[in-house]
């Protein structure tokens, strides 16, 4: 369990590691992106112009209709519907329009932003200003009250507070308007009708003193008279029931109208919308509102009945009736609840409640007209019973009674109206007047600032884990690892800055006298700093071939790489350096004759090299060139020939190498890269062993891949991989930097000094 627990926290150490290391690689990329977002959200913040929010606060007090006051209907319209109602108005274009009519007799008009040119020197149009009022105004109503908050946005503090105010009070002036018109339009509707009912009333008493001249009848008898009396009142709350009938369906016809534009597929009846006990529910109640009717009209006949005995009748049935109405209105609002599903707006709901409230009224009218109608031809009948004379003369009386009677009821219902609009308040309520902000809402330079530096420092760490995403390179040994690799060493990153160039001769004295304006070097790491970490990477790659390969004299192995500029030559030469310092005679051969590099890195000339041999015009020892490290030798390319790979594949090549075996411990053979060319591949079957050199953050992981394919096609003897140019901080983190590099100042080795001795041969 201790083993288990121990990997487990070592897996994720090395997790967190990677992690770490990454952050670390990408450093100035986080650090750049960090600057740049930061410095350009500072910029805009302090550049932005400054956005101030005022605010006022209004109150929708709930309110009873013109009808409702006037004919006596219950309210069926929600408060929340009013409060919905009221904030489209104040989001409607109309308000805009009223408000910047408002804003242009303003004293202050030309310190408004809404009344200055814009940067092209042009005034906006009523339309963009319009726009620009509803851009800059939010509506936000508080919850569970009847308060809306007005909320406008402008440059300035001033600006912002006035508008604001400006926005409340035309609202306020709107609502009203809205409310005087509804009035006004009733007050005409009865003056109308008033003037229609008083021509009939003059008409009907002018026919009945005619008839009475005419005829010498003066007056009927008492049962005629109360018989007319109880015909006339009938019929004038007939007339009654008729016109609240009428105000019933209308009010119906708005509310659908207003669901039809929060549902525009509800297209059916609204009737037809119920349920079948809400159906029974509207017949049952239509039949008992008749009932009572008919009872009230039978009663009205009987004088010798007790009032107590029929008193008491009629409240059981207003009761019942109250019953009824009360199951109505429990089953209209679950018919609304379930009918509406599709529909989130609870305002549909609710308007659909009340118009099912409102047909159930309008049910129970139409029952009632219904009822009162069959009375009022029951006492016509009566009527027709009597004389000629007494007929036509209680028909004229009847005549002018009922429309004395509607005359008094239009008259009552105007001067009501009258007291009603005069005495109507507002509704609507400013609580709180806008006032100046203190301080800008925008641009908020803290959390902007916050912000920025927060967002700069995820946008660097995001790129950085982007392109280690997208960076196939080789980046750290465990990927060759997992590739099918052997490690044999990891050469750290070297920089030309960090080890200057000397001038030596193979005596100790200065290079001038042996080959005069020609430097060594730095690439040879391993002769110039033996104690340097690069030279103690490579002479573990040493230590590492000279147990797995160097069983015997005269081993020969191909350095190879997959693509160019891999450290191939550098690798192959601080390897034969680090040979050599061993004792082991060791040869190093430049076969790569298409870009050969090994005598530049040795100072030497590339005539008389390998080509020469090839071909027949130099022998072995003619080509074998000393150099200023002991029992270091090389073989230059020689002349470039033009089929490389035919003189490397040819008998010439066996010979050079057999040669080579008897006279040499190690053998070394540059080659190009195996992806380019197929040189390497040739020369690789006919030696020992191949060792890939591989670049660290440059090489992709496809091109070491087909390397090793390539190998494995000609049956290499792939010895292991060398991981070049690892760059220390970015590969294995600070802390391995830090422990690598001070390990070797422990040792007696300075990285930083800026001269090098001059080493002898």
């Amino acid at each position: 369990m201790e083993n288990y627990n121990g990997s487990f926290e070592n897996e994720q150490q090395i997790e967190i590691q990677d992690y770490l290391r990454i952050l670390y690689g990408g450093r100035w990329i986080i650090l750049l992106s960090f600057l740049a977002v930061l410095i350009a959200t500072a910029i805009y913040t302090f550049t932005a112009d400054p956005v101030y929010q005022a605010s006022a606060v209004i109150m929708v007090e709930e309110e009873k209709s013109y009808q409702q006051e006037i004919f006596n209907i219950n309210a069926v319209a929600p408060q929340s519907t009013a409060i919905t109602n009221q904030i489209e108005i104040l989001k409607s274009r109309t308000l805009a329009e009223r408000v910047i009519l408002g804003l242009e007799t303003a004293p202050y008009r030309d310190s408004l932003a809404i009344f200055q040119p814009n940067s092209d020197g042009h005034y906006l149009t009523q339309r963009e200003q319009v726009a620009w009022i509803k851009t800059h105004l939010d509506i936000l109503p508080r919850p569970d009250s009847d308060a809306i908050e007005i909320v406008f946005s402008a440059g300035s503090s001033f600006e912002a507070a006035e508008i604001c105010n400006v926005i409340a009070n035309t609202f306020q002036k709107l609502n009203k308007e809205f409310k005087v018109d509804d009035f006004k339009e009733l007050r005409l509707f009865l003056e109308n009708q008033l003037n229609k009912k008083s021509e009939d009333l003059r008409k009907s008493e002018d026919l009945l003193k005619v008839y009475q001249e005419d005829e010498k009848l003066v007056s009927l008898d008492e049962r005629t008279k109360e018989l007319i009396l109880h015909l006339s009142t009938v019929q004038a709350e007939l007339e009654t029931s008729i016109i609240t009938l009428e105000a019933g369906q209308e009010q119906k016809r708005n509310l659908e109208k207003q669901l039809e534009e929060r549902r525009a597929s509800f297209t059916n009846e609204i009737s037809q919308t119920s349920s079948p006990l809400l159906m029974q529910l509207q017949q049952e109640y239509a039949r008992m509102v008749s009932a009572k009717v008919k009872y009230e009209s039978l009663i009205a006949q009987e004088k010798t009945i007790d009032p107590k005995v029929y008193e008491l009748e009629l409240q059981n049935q207003a009761a019942r009736i109250r019953a009824i109405q009360q199951r109505l209105e429990e089953e209209a609002q679950r018919v609304a609840n379930t009918s509406l599903v599709s529909d989130p707006l609870e305002i549909a709901q609710e308007l659909l409640k009340a118009i099912l409230e409102i047909d159930t009224r309008i049910q129970g009218n139409s029952a009632k007209i219904n009822s009162l109608r069959d009375v009022v031809a029951q006492y016509e009948q009566e009527l027709e019973m009597l004389p000629g004379q007494g007929l036509a003369l209680a028909r004229l009386q009847r005549e002018v009674q009922v429309d004395q009677t509607t005359y008094l009821l239009l008259i009552q219902k105007l001067e009501e109206t009258k007291i009603t609009a005069a005495g109507q308040k507002e509704i609507i309520r400013v609580v709180d007047g806008a006032i100046e902000p203190e301080a800008p809402i925008s641009p908020k330079k803290r959390r902007n600032i916050l912000l920025g530096a927060i967002l700069g420092l995820a946008l660097g760490v995001g790129i950085t884990f982007l392109l280690e995403f997208l960076d196939d390179s080789i980046k750290n040994p465990e990927i060759l690892e997992k590739m099918g690799f052997p490690i044999l060493a990891i050469i750290p990153e070297i920089s030309s800055k960090e080890f200057p160039k000397v001038q030596v001769s193979p005596n100790g004295q200065n290079m001038g006298e042996f080959i005069e304006g020609q430097e060594i070097e730095s690439r040879l790491i391993t002769h110039l700093d033996p104690k340097s970490p690069i030279s103690e990477a490579y002479r573990t790659l040493r230590t590492n071939l000279q147990f797995q390969t160097m069983k015997k004299k005269g081993t020969a192995m191909l350095v190879t790489s997959s693509t160019p500029k891999e450290g191939k030559s550098t690798t192959f030469s601080n390897l034969a350096i680090t040979m050599a310092q061993m004792g082991t005679r060791t040869l190093l051969v430049d076969t790569d004759l298409r870009r050969p590099v090994v005598h530049s890195i040795f100072n030497l000339k590339k005539d008389k090299g390998i080509t020469n041999f090839l071909l027949g015009k130099l022998k072995f020892n003619d080509v074998v060139k000393p150099t200023i490290i002991d029992n270091l030798f090389v073989v230059s390319s020689g002349p470039l020939p033009p089929n490389p790979s035919e003189l490397l594949a040819s008998k010439e090549m066996d010979q050079f190498i057999e040669e080579a075996k008897s006279e040499f411990d190690l053998i070394l053979f540059d080659s190009p890269p195996i992806i380019a060319v197929t040189d390497a591949a040739i020369m690789t079957s006919k030696l020992e062993g191949t060792i890939l050199v591989i670049k660290a953050h440059q090489t992709q992981k496809h091109a070491v891949q087909r390397a090793k394919m390539l190998l494995n096609n000609v049956n290499a003897n792939i010895v292991g991989c060398v991981l070049n140019g690892v760059n220390v901080q970015k590969a294995f983190g600070s802390a391995y930097y830090h422990y690598y590099y001070h390990y070797y100042s422990y040792y007696g080795h300075d990285l930083k000094r800026n001269k090098l001795t001059t080493f002898k041969s």
